[in-house]
């Protein structure tokens, strides 16, 4: 900026800083016009920050593979959860301190019912379920998400990947739907009340499912890459001693029962590992 540029400015009001208030004493005012033939051209490190000064390339930035469990309604569903959880915690810890004591008993259920009653048993039964089958789907959407490769062109449709999460719901409730339907045909064909008690038997170790495991749950659908392998081993650990409860409750009922040990095998491969291998199948399929 010329110096008649300057009190045209300071004349029509403004105040102009001059350059050495800004950058010191040793600055000069150009003229702004370039210079060199050609255009503008590349300072050297050099030039703009001193004669010490070096050229350092930085190593490229890998773009963010696209993960499902970053989409808002994923962790809505799981603030959600986590805010009932700990509600439930606080309302109903008598129960879940007679889930603690009577785990290894078959009684448990009993107990609860003559301490605290009918309605509020089914009532804690019911919010635990509901937590539960919540965070359930937010685990098939993460474990889709460890399944399905970072260029699957799922994430290239707008707004498809945004609704993982209901297609997880979707997941549990046809699976639960699945063995209800399950227990209520078997319950008809025997006419018998057996069907119904290995429900409850299923349900309840469900809750104590929840409520023992959902913090580990919470912490491994938020983990990173870094600590997912960790996370993953300590939610197997927590697991195993809930799967082997519910083994062995099972296993005592078909014994009273003296019912064969083979259809306690059939019964477990036609509750569980039949509606899993269903799903496992409909997800390598979709993704083959």
């Amino acid at each position: 900026m010329s110096n008649a540029m300057i009190n045209i400015y300071e004349a029509e009001g403004y105040h102009v800083v001059r350059p050495e208030r800004v950058y010191g004493r040793s600055s000069l005012r150009a003229s702004g016009d370039v210079e060199y033939d050609g255009g503008y051209r590349e300072a050297t490190p050099e030039e703009l920050y001193g004669s010490c000064s070096t050229l350092q390339v930085a190593p490229s930035v890998e773009p963010l593979a696209p993960r499902l469990s970053d989409e808002p309604l994923f962790n809505v569903i799981l603030v959600v959860t986590l805010i009932g959880y700990l509600y439930m915690m606080l309302r109903s810890w008598k129960f879940i301190d007679t889930i603690y004591g009577d785990m290894l008993e078959n009684q448990s259920e009993r107990r609860m019912v003559s301490q605290g009653g009918e309605l509020p048993l089914q009532s804690f039964k019911r919010r635990a379920a509901f937590i539960g089958a919540l965070a359930l789907a937010l685990v098939v959407v993460r474990l889709s998400e460890m399944v399905i490769p970072s260029t699957s062109p799922i994430y290239n449709i707008s707004g498809i990947s945004s609704y993982a999460s209901v297609v997880g719901i979707v997941a549990v409730v046809v699976f639960s739907a699945w063995l209800y339907a399950l227990h209520k045909v078997a319950e008809w064909l025997t006419v018998s009340d057996s069907p119904q008690i290995l429900g409850s038997i299923g349900y309840m170790n469900f809750v104590r499912l929840v409520v023992l495991l959902y913090p580990v749950a919470a912490v491994w659908l938020l983990a990173d890459v870094e600590s997912f392998t960790t996370v993953t081993i300590a939610l197997i650990v927590c697991l195993l001693p809930i799967a082997i409860l519910y083994l062995k409750d099972t296993f005592l009922f078909f014994v009273g029962k003296k019912i064969p040990i083979l259809y306690w095998i059939l019964y477990i491969c036609t509750a569980i590992l039949l509606p899993l291998s269903f799903v496992l199948h409909i997800l390598f399929t979709l993704l083959g």
